[in-house]
């Protein structure tokens, strides 16, 4: 009965995966299996079983894993914070608007094939964030909550498949929890898994295609079913990131399975039918190729353009016309130490113990390290960005989760780092506020800051208008104490051999900084978002209004989200989308400064959304009608060319 029984659960190897990675209740004794950790506790007691098998292969019954309580509290905590915080502040422009913004025309013309921004195609990447972006608008409304939530539940998911990375590759469920708890806290997670944008996606399906390679690694070479399955599954999610960013989906795992197979032959094998067998590839074809097409045959040329211009070009630093500025190789490491905070200060304890415990690497291991670097190599020649090693995460996550689970970390040097930094950033924030209220000669909560030049750090601080100062200084100050509270907790913790709640403090610590960070976003949205300019003119705007924002398509993009009518740009470039380059779509959008005087002349309603920078030499331009200020909002400046219908 056993062996019969036997035989039909390990026909469902990844059901059965993630049934042994949340329970840990069954597992297969095989030395190309996952196994508990002789250090875990509970020990395992193994029970052989006599059965037709070969007689190295032997049956494990365990007692579920134990996972200390305070990681599963933290995790979901982490997790709630990144749903409960989906509502606020206001989309941003550039990033948030140029999706929200296209799913919302999406939905409104009843295409899901063609994304476009004030109806012009935004074909740069493939669909399938957009398509999640239209089932949560459809579901919770036109507002902010549903632009990022479905973001945010594909962040939790990629934590939760990065723990399942560990679980395949250090064999315990603590390990798994461990990972996916570290990366959740990272600071930089939840930075850019608070903007709209498919990193989140892509960072979920390469995480799981390759927990899926890993699955296929640890099987028995005879079982040839399960390990197809276990392929198929990879493309499956391979297929699934190509269609959330592109081609990075199919290239990691490709190149890293490549790099692990040159080093460790026995791997070769399962490289060669991953690589070969074309039913991996038909699956990934079959997927990909239908919107392919249709969009090639709706917009001719689309096809070169996407693969060799959006796709290859930002690789090699060569995309036409640039659409970013190049973060700067030695700073974008840096301020990884950022993004990784606080994880970074188990950093040296972590890198000690793999050294202590260095011998022969595994395969798994170093399929791990080959995703890591394949991807931070392929970066270092790329027009790169803070987020492009975002997809690169997961594997120091793993490596974290495993120096955390094994309980042999140290947590007393990183407490009390932490502890110095809170103390540290409450000095900073007293020494700032007098220095701020000697320049300025106002109190916090005065009037208005002069302007002036922004050329330094220190004049931007001098510059900050004292009501956002007056309500920012205690969100620092809150969070620099607990950091503090935190770090001399923490530091009990591990004078008592607790270091899983030292862990949890880290976690629980994050958590309610991203509160308070979030709450600052919501002080400082106005900023960054244009937002309240979209409101102002829907407020006063006639139906025959017009709508004409200086500069380009890319920047002010949080308009295609909350103004719902068409916009002119002037001073802006037409090249920068390719339907509008190569096609001419939507170049009637974009006029010079002698059509925008003659327009400012008709009786139509004219709204003119301007950076406050310019004002003086617009009012000028438009001198022989003066425009009317409708508003200022942040560092724009919205001018109406009649008064009639502006309240106050």
């Amino acid at each position: 009965m056993i062996d019969r029984s036997r035989r039909n659960w390990k026909g469902f190897e990844p059901l059965r995966a993630s049934f042994g990675w949340v329970f840990g209740g069954l597992a297969f004794d095989d030395t190309q299996s996952p196994r508990p950790d002789s250090t875990e506790m509970p020990t395992i007691t193994h029970v052989e079983v006599v059965t037709r098998e070969p007689p190295h292969r032997t049956l494990i019954f365990s007692t579920i894993e134990h996972i200390p309580r305070a990681w599963i509290l933290s995790f979901v905590l982490l997790a709630a914070v990144y749903i409960g915080t989906c509502g606020v502040p206001r989309l941003f422009d550039q990033i948030d608007g140029q999706y929200a913004g296209a799913a919302r025309e999406m939905m409104e013309r009843g295409d899901w094939l063609t994304p476009t921004q004030d109806g012009v195609p935004r074909l740069q990447k493939p669909p399938l964030v957009y398509w999640c972006e239209i089932v949560s608008l459809s579901i919770f409304g036109k507002n902010e909550f549903a632009a990022r939530l479905p973001v945010a539940l594909a962040a939790i998911a990629w934590f939760a498949a990065s723990g399942l990375v560990a679980w395949r590759v250090i064999g315990t469920s603590s390990a798994g929890v461990a990972a996916a708890v570290t990366l959740a806290a990272f600071a930089g997670a939840f930075i850019f898994c608070h903007l709209v944008m498919p990193e989140p996606f892509i960072g979920c399906f390469v995480a799981l295609s390759f927990w899926a390679v890993l699955g296929a690694l640890q099987e028995r070479p005879s079982e040839i079913v399960r390990l197809d399955r276990w392929l198929l599954a990879a493309w499956l999610f391979i297929a699934l990131g190509t269609l959330s960013k592109g081609l990075h989906a199919l290239l990691f795992p490709l190149v890293a399975m490549s790099m692990t197979a040159w080093v460790q032959p026995s791997i070769r094998p399962v490289w060669r039918r991953f690589i070969l067998r074309p039913h991996g590839w038909a699956l990934f074809l079959g997927m990909l190729a239908p919107w392919y097409a249709v969009t090639e045959w709706r917009y001719p040329g689309f096809l070169q353009d996407h693969f060799f211009n959006e796709q290859l070009g930002p690789a090699v630093s060569r995309r036409w016309p640039p659409d970013s500025d190049r973060v700067p190789l030695l700073v974008f490491w840096l301020e990884h130490l950022a993004l990784f905070f606080p994880m970074t200060l188990l950093f040296p304890a972590a890198l000690w113990k793999a050294f202590q415990a260095r011998g022969k690497m595994s395969k798994e291991t170093f399929l791990l390290l080959s995703w890591f670097f394949a991807n931070a190599l392929g970066i270092s020649f790329a027009n790169v960005q803070d987020y492009y090693l975002m997809v690169g995460w997961p594997p120091v996550a793993v490596g974290i989760g495993w120096a955390v689970s094994k309980r042999e970390i140290r947590f007393k040097w990183p407490a009390l780092v932490l502890a110095a930094l809170g103390s540290l950033g409450l000095f900073a924030v007293f020494a700032l506020t007098l220095w701020r209220k000697q320049q300025t000669g106002e109190l916090v909560r005065g009037g208005e800051a002069q302007p002036a030049n922004q050329d330094t750090i220190m004049i931007v601080l001098q510059n900050i208008p004292p009501s956002v100062w007056a309500k920012t200084i205690p969100l620092v100050c809150v969070i620099c104490g607990a950091a503090l509270g935190v770090g001399i907790l923490v530091a009990v913790f591990d004078r008592q051999g607790k270091s899983h709640l030292g862990f949890s403090g880290f976690a629980l610590l994050m958590a309610a900084i991203f509160l308070f960070c979030t709450r600052g976003l919501a002080i400082v949205q106005d900023d960054f978002s244009s937002a309240r300019v979209a409101e102002a003119i829907n407020r006063m705007a006639e139906p025959d209004s017009i709508v004409i924002q200086q500069g380009d398509p890319n920047q002010k993009t949080s308009l295609f989200f909350y103004l719902h009518r068409t916009i002119y740009w002037v001073d802006g470039h037409p090249d920068l989308e390719f339907a509008t380059r190569s096609l001419r779509i939507g170049s009637n959008h974009f006029l010079d400064r002698a059509t925008v005087a003659e327009k400012w002349r008709e009786p139509a309603q004219l709204f003119l959304i301007l950076r406050t920078s310019t004002l003086e030499e617009w009012k000028s331009f438009l001198g022989d009608k003066p425009p009317v200020i409708a508003g200022v909002f942040g560092s724009q400046t919205v001018l109406v060319n009649r008064s009639s219908g502006i309240h106050p």
